[in-house]
Parts: C-alpha cells; sequence; structure tokens
C-alpha cells in the first residue's frame, strides 16, 4: 500500500476543544507556490502546520517529561486515534523544542524514531508529515458478516478460540479450593506457588533460572514488550504472525519485520536477510540519524497462529548459528521472547532457544487453550534479571496473580482425569486438522497440515475470499492484519539485503477448533474462495498465488 502523500490543500483544522491543532505555515519556506498548490521545488504545498504550543501541551498531556520515547509515544497515540490526522505537517524540530523547551536532538531523535515506525514521513525541506494509521487500528480485528443469509446458520472460524467441549470441568477443583492455606491473603508471598512451579519444571523445555505468573499470554508479551523496547528498535517477528504483537510493537515505537516462514517455522536465510538489513544505518527503509538495533525477535516455538507451523530442534540449531554470526558480542543479542499459547493442547514437542542461548530468552506458555480462558494464566520463564524486573513492575499495578487460581491449575495439571481430558483435546484438534486438509485437497487446494487450532490458506485476495465466504454465512479472519508491514523476501534469488515486500502473500486464517469447521461444504467454498480476485470469481485459472506489492513510499528516496 503506498503511503499517501499530503494534500496540496491545508489539512482540516482539528477540533481537540476550544483551540484548534492547525495554523498557517510561516512564509519563510523555500520555494515559491503556484496555481497547482505545489512549491517551486515539487515538494507538497505547505500551508497548514499543526501548531507547536497546542501540540506540546498534548503532548505533556499524556507524559510525565518530554524524553524522546515520551514524545514518540504521545504522537503515536494521536495519530492512531486520529487527534492527528494523515497527510498534517508537523511543526519543524525548532519550534517543538522551543516549545517544549528541549534540545532540537530530544526532538530528532523523536521525529526519526517516530519516521522508522511509520507513523511520520519525512520531506526533506517540505517538513515531515503524518502518515496514515489504518494498520494499526484494523490489526487484530475479525472481518465483519457484510450479508448474513438467514436461511442457513453461521459458521464462524474467524476466533482462534478452543472448543468448549474439549476444555477439563473446572467445578470438581473449585470445591478444594483453599485446602493448601500456604500464602493465602499475604501481601509478601511469593508470585508463582512453589508446589504450582515444580510442576511446571518438570515440563518446561529447558531449566530456567527463575520463573512468574502473568494473567495470560497477551498479558505476559505486553509486559514483556513495553518494558524491553525503545522508539526506533526494531523487533523481527514471523509473517504471517499473531496481529495483537504487531499492535504492541507499534505502540512502542518500533518497527516489525517480517521473517517468511515454513512448516518448520523461520526460514533461516530470511533471517540471515532480516539481520543484516537492520545493520546497515543506510538502508533506504530505515534510514535513521543512529545505527539500527535488533533489539528482539518474537516467535511461536509451536502451533503458530495463523499457520500451525511447529519449530525442530533442528530448526533453533540453524536459527541459532545464524544469530550468532550476527551477534559475535553478546551485549548485541537481541532478546528472543517464545509465545507458546497453545501450551498443552499442541502435537509437538516444547523446544526454545534457550537450549543453546538461556540468557536471552523469556518463554510463555499460556493454559487458556488448554486448561480454559477464564483462568487467565499463563507461566513466564527468564533470567533472574528479567523475571526479577517483570515482577517488580507488576506490584506496581496488580501486584501478582491470584494464588487461588494459581492453586486451580497446579490441582489440574495433576489431576489424571483432566490430564485425559487435556490430552484427548490434543488428538481431537489433530484430527480436524487432517481432516480439512483431506478435505481441501479433494476440492484441489494444497494447504500444509499444520498443529493447534488454525489453519492458514493462501488466497489470490484475502478481502475477496473473506467478502464471498461471508455472503455463504461462513466467518474467517482476513490476512491483512497477520502481516507486518515490512518482510524480507523468501526468495534467495536476489543478493540484496535491502530487499523487502511490503507483503508476503495474501491469506486467510481459519479456526478448526470446531467440528463444524471440517465440512465438505465449507472445504468447497474455502477453496472456491481460494481462487477469488476482487470482482471475479476464477475457480479454474493456475496462475500464481504468490503475487507480491513491493514498498510502500516508506522505500522511496523522500524517506531517506
Amino acid at each position: 500500500m503506498q503511503a499517501s502523500q499530503p494534500s496540496v490543500q491545508a489539512s482540516p483544522a482539528i477540533d481537540t476543544g476550544s483551540e484548534i491543532l492547525v495554523k498557517p505555515s510561516d512564509s519563510g519556506g523555500s520555494g515559491t507556490s503556484d496555481n497547482t498548490g505545489n512549491t517551486g521545488n515539487g515538494a507538497p504545498n505547505t500551508a497548514a502546520t499543526l501548531d507547536a504550543q497546542r501540540l506540546s501541551e498534548l503532548i505533556l498531556a499524556t507524559a510525565d517529561a518530554p524524553t524522546p520515547q515520551r514524545i514518540t509515544e504521545s504522537i503515536t497515540s494521536l495519530a492512531t486515534s486520529e487527534v492527528l490526522r494523515e497527510g498534517q505537517r508537523l511543526p519543524t524540530v525548532r519550534a517543538m523544542a522551543a516549545s517544549l523547551r528541549v534540545s532540537p536532538a530530544t526532538i530528532s531523535t523523536a521525529y526519526h524514531a517516530l519516521s522508522r515506525a511509520g507513523v511520520l514521513a519525512s520531506r526533506g525541506r517540505a517538513g515531515t508529515y503524518v502518515l496514515s494509521q489504518a494498520h494499526a487500528q484494523e490489526q487484530g480485528r475479525a472481518l465483519p458478516l457484510p450479508v448474513s443469509r438467514q436461511d442457513m446458520p453461521l459458521i464462524d472460524l474467524s476466533k482462534g478460540t478452543p472448543d468448549p467441549a474439549l476444555l477439563p470441568d473446572i467445578r470438581p477443583f473449585l470445591s478444594k479450593l483453599g485446602n493448601r492455606k500456604a500464602f493465602v491473603n499475604s501481601y509478601d508471598g511469593p508470585t508463582i506457588l512453589p508446589m504450582l512451579e515444580g510442576v511446571l519444571r518438570r515440563n518446561w523445555p529447558y531449566e530456567p533460572q527463575a520463573m512468574t505468573m502473568v494473567s495470560g499470554a497477551g498479558d505476559g508479551l505486553s509486559r514483556i514488550i513495553e518494558s524491553s523496547l525503545r522508539p526506533g528498535d526494531f523487533v523481527i517477528t514471523e509473517t504471517p504472525t499473531y496481529p495483537p504483537v504487531l499492535g504492541m510493537i507499534d505502540r512502542c515505537g518500533a518497527t516489525a519485520i517480517g521473517v517468511p516462514m515454513d512448516g518448520c517455522g523461520m526460514i533461516p536465510d530470511a533471517l540471515d536477510r532480516a539481520l543484516r538489513l537492520a545493520e546497515r544505518p543506510s538502508a533506504a527503509v530505515f534510514a535513521a540519524a543512529h545505527r539500527p538495533q535488533v533489539a528482539m525477535i518474537v516467535v511461536q516455538p509451536r502451533a503458530q497462529n495463523p499457520t500451525g507451523a511447529s519449530m525442530t530442534e533442528q530448526r533453533i540449531d540453524e536459527l541459532t548459528n545464524v544469530l550468532l554470526r550476527h551477534c559475535d558480542d553478546e551485549r548485541n543479542m537481541p532478546l528472543i521472547v517464545e509465545d507458546d499459547h497453545s501450551g498443552d493442547v499442541a502435537n509437538a514437542y516444547a523446544v526454545s532457544f534457550a537450549q543453546r542461548m538461556p540468557d536471552h530468552v523469556v518463554h510463555i506458555r499460556s493454559f487458556s487453550k488448554s486448561h480454559g480462558p477464564d483462568l487467565r494464566l499463563a507461566a513466564l520463564s527468564g533470567t533472574g534479571e528479567i523475571v526479577g524486573l517483570l515482577n517488580a513492575r507488576r506490584r506496581l499495578g496488580p501486584g501478582w496473580v491470584s494464588r487461588f487460581l494459581q492453586e486451580i491449575l497446579s490441582e489440574m495439571l495433576t489431576d489424571k482425569h483432566a490430564f485425559n481430558t487435556v490430552i484427548n483435546a490434543r488428538h481431537t484438534y489433530a484430527t480436524r486438522q487432517r481432516t480439512m486438509n483431506a478435505l481441501l485437497r479433494r476440492h484441489g487446494l494444497d494447504v500444509r497440515t499444520g498443529d493447534g487450532l488454525n489453519m492458514w490458506i493462501p488466497v489470490r485476495d484475502d478481502a475477496a475470499a473473506a467478502q464471498l465466504l461471508a455472503e455463504n454465512n461462513i466467518r474467517v479472519a482476513a490476512g491483512q492484519p497477520f502481516r507486518p508491514r515490512f518482510c524480507v523476501t523468501s526468495s534467495s534469488e536476489t543478493s540484496d539485503p535491502k530487499a523487502l515486500d511490503e507483503h508476503t502473500s495474501p491469506g486467510i486464517r481459519i479456526t478448526i477448533a470446531q467440528s463444524a469447521a471440517a465440512s465438505e461444504r465449507v472445504a468447497a467454498l474455502l477453496a472456491q474462495a481460494a481462487e477469488t480476485k476482487a470482482g471475479v470469481k476464477e475457480k479454474n485459472e493456475t496462475g500464481s498465488m504468490n503475487e507480491r506489492r513491493h514498498l510502500r513510499a516508506l522505500h522511496d528516496s523522500s524517506l531517506r
């Protein structure tokens, strides 16, 4: 998607109360305006600029101090909430510095970080403009059902949630609650019950230095991401990946770089290209005032959402070798965050980068899909320093995860009947994966059999595919929110490490957790949708499904 150019007309004023943010710009700009609204040097018209004083007041309303990070976070929030609108010109560095009473370097650092994050676009002497943040607003949203036929039931394959019928019954464990009175009603008790930690360590993929409990995998991810990233950092993710992760990265002012996958996870050569790209400060997309930094890598080691891919120990070794080649100094090694969101309902064995790099890994395992979402529990492991910092930050807010909930989980993990229920759910999801795969193959659609609850289906046009399915009362998750805006190519044909695709191949995600998913009718419609283009239904065309669009305006010389 091309980044929109600023309008040649003055941007509309934004009403933020009794005042407006837009004011006429000073007449000291370079170039003279012609009748077309362009300056003589070809730059867009700068007839309207955001008022520095009013913008400063909005920044200070949400930031305790005007540091580069706080300025970046505030402007990002203002842009995503559309208080700042696409195409509006920001005040100059000097004007903002004077208004906030900080050095020009502070503003320059924030502007550079916002440009790398895709919030702003620098047009050189023509100024710095706000970019569209529609991608941030769309992340995590399922496509709404545009047409609802009353003559057939709705089949919702969009949610990514477990089958409630396959979850263990929590009621027998509620009656046992409180039998163990240790640490109950204590403000000073441990953040993880010792009896629960003992059970978890017996089934953990490595021997962790420290463990704690968080309120679900999403809570653990957000706390680690927000405490570890700085504006301007790069984060390597899988592509496609879980949309809320991309939203968390965006909110920190960081930039996600997607790495293509196969059935075993990230492709090592593609990871190598992503790291080489980030190491080049002169790369056109990521030009900045200082050397870029890959601060974090976020992966889902098994039952990846949305593809169902699971890493093997061999793939972990291959990816680790790539990282070690690039990061000869341990201080430059990115933090690897592992999101084991499916946990015990995944068929694949748990693996971890910590088997080779224990000091650089945070591993999170959720129990929502295996034991119940209302438990709101996930275990998190890492170094003593990382876990200690997370616990200290948590004490400033909720304090700790309820030890009553931890006690219930501990009892469930050691109960034979609950164990058998989880194993049955694991086998049932695997059977539904294989059944759906066989049905799709019958209709000519070759899709990889994955693990867990989800399946990724490559299509020609994800919006058109979702629309066709919705017209037949089948709701799926369109693929756009699952894809980072920037992704290295999966092809090794190019030797240019700066080669980027704006998106990977289009696709849709379906959830096979419900029994109604794996049916002949659903498979036939999915196969038809996969070959559908916007406005055209092409059932028999055999052209490539891997059409790509290359690089939005962030790759243009205007951002160099």
